[in-house]
């Protein structure tokens, strides 16, 4: 019976460790964006996680575009901020997509608003994805886990073994009362 639990623990811990949301190869981790995409009237945060100094000052500009190329982006910036970076080499900012953004009324179409962070030592890009007024397209819902789409590999095997994990559990305690009923 311990066996069988140390089995479907070690399968799932697997199956989280390999899921995409948790595998540590994602790449650079320079700027964080939380939450990664939204309309006017949504808030983010902007997390410089890693590569920056402590002490260095970061000169942070944020921008919109409607460009198909939304890193080539060089301006107007709506938004520029000088930022410390923390003892522990982070810093953050938050952001409200309003008309200071747009400078003016939030427009109806999609794009980006770009961040761009710069220290001495250490520089970075990165986009939020601007939905427009109004609600989020169905592909991005369905990203988000709600509504149709196939759910994620790591998904269907962390309820398969889940299933197996139960099954071996029943098989085992069926097995156990009938030799205990002798």
């Amino acid at each position: 019976m311990k066996w069988c639990t140390l089995v479907l623990v070690a399968g799932l811990a697997f199956a989280w460790a390999s899921s995409p949301a948790t595998s540590s190869a994602q790449g650079s981790r320079d700027l964080i964006i939380d939450p990664p995409s939204g309309g006017a009237g949504s808030r983010f945060q902007i997390v410089g996680a890693e590569g920056w100094t402590a002490g260095e000052t970061v000169s942070l500009q944020v921008g919109f575009t409607a460009s198909p190329n939304p890193l080539a982006f060089l301006g107007p910036f709506a938004i520029e901020e000088q930022l410390p970076v923390l003892p522990d080499g982070t810093w953050s900012f938050p952001v409200v997509v309003n008309e200071s953004i747009f400078q003016g009324a939030p427009p109806d179409e999609a794009g980006a608003i770009i961040i761009r962070a710069a220290s001495p030592s250490h520089s970075a890009v990165a986009a939020f994805q601007y939905t427009g007024l109004g609600p989020p397209p169905a592909s991005e819902i369905a990203d988000a886990g709600f509504g149709p789409g196939a759910p994620p590999a790591a998904l269907a095997l962390l309820l398969a073994l889940f299933a197996a994990g139960i099954g071996a559990l029943l098989v085992m305690s069926g097995a156990w009362r009938s030799r205990s009923n002798f």
